[in-house]
């Protein structure tokens, strides 16, 4: 991440319009957030959470369900028998689904393929609400754009996303205002003031903006 030296400090208006601008790749790249944060990792201080943006991440997501009930708009319903199709790899994390909600009766049952779904970051925890009694709802959010954030495992830093330089630069400031939002009500306890000491916006293949 190449920070500009001329304009080291933009409002995040300026500093979305900029970097879409100076975006040289060909395709609807995609905006992200980088945000450094003064936390200490020997006591266990990290960040994670969940936020919704309002305008979406502009990245369709493909959903599995495995639930007692119908689920409606999602990608693929599993049933306790496909547990084996992924012990097998004849389904695959990442490539048939991004991401898998789980009724809290069916973690039990997945644990033999947790070797699988973990390293591909797709295995239920109900820190990220993707172990739940309402899967029905989780699906529509993650639909919608749901994210988790969370500072990196070993640092103290998070990468995450506003959208696509497709949308408009008031969307995407929206999305950076409740994704800022969230991040302050989830301030560490332990954490000193001052604790998000630089934040920075950047696009596929443009330099990075740092955010007044």
């Amino acid at each position: 991440m190449k920070q500009l030296k001329e304009t080291p400090h933009m409002g995040i208006t300026d500093a979305l319009d900029y970097v879409k601008k100076a975006c040289k790749a060909h395709f609807d790249s995609t905006i992200e957030l980088h945000i450094n944060c003064d936390i200490n990792k020997d006591k266990q201080e990290t960040v994670r959470f969940n936020v919704t943006l309002p305008h979406g991440t502009g990245k369709s997501k493909k959903i599995a369900v495995m639930a007692a009930g119908k689920v409606t708009g999602v990608d693929l319903e599993l049933k306790e028998g496909d547990i084996d199709r992924l012990a097998k790899g004849e389904l695959k994390p990442k490539s048939d689904f991004d991401v898998l909600l789980v009724e809290p009766a069916y973690m039990a049952k997945l644990a033999r393929v947790a070797k699988i779904l973990g390293p591909a970051g797709v295995m239920p925890n109900p820190k990220n609400g993707t172990v739940t009694d309402d899967v029905q709802k989780a699906a529509e959010l993650h639909k919608q754009g749901r994210l988790e954030v969370r500072t990196e495992p070993n640092g103290s830093v998070i990468h995450t996303v506003l959208g696509k330089k497709s949308f408009t630069t008031t969307a995407l400031a929206e999305n950076y205002q409740e994704l800022m939002s969230m991040l302050a009500l989830n301030k560490p306890p332990k954490a000193q003031a001052g604790w998000i000491r630089a934040v920075f916006v950047s696009a596929t293949m443009s330099p990075a903006v740092r955010v007044d």
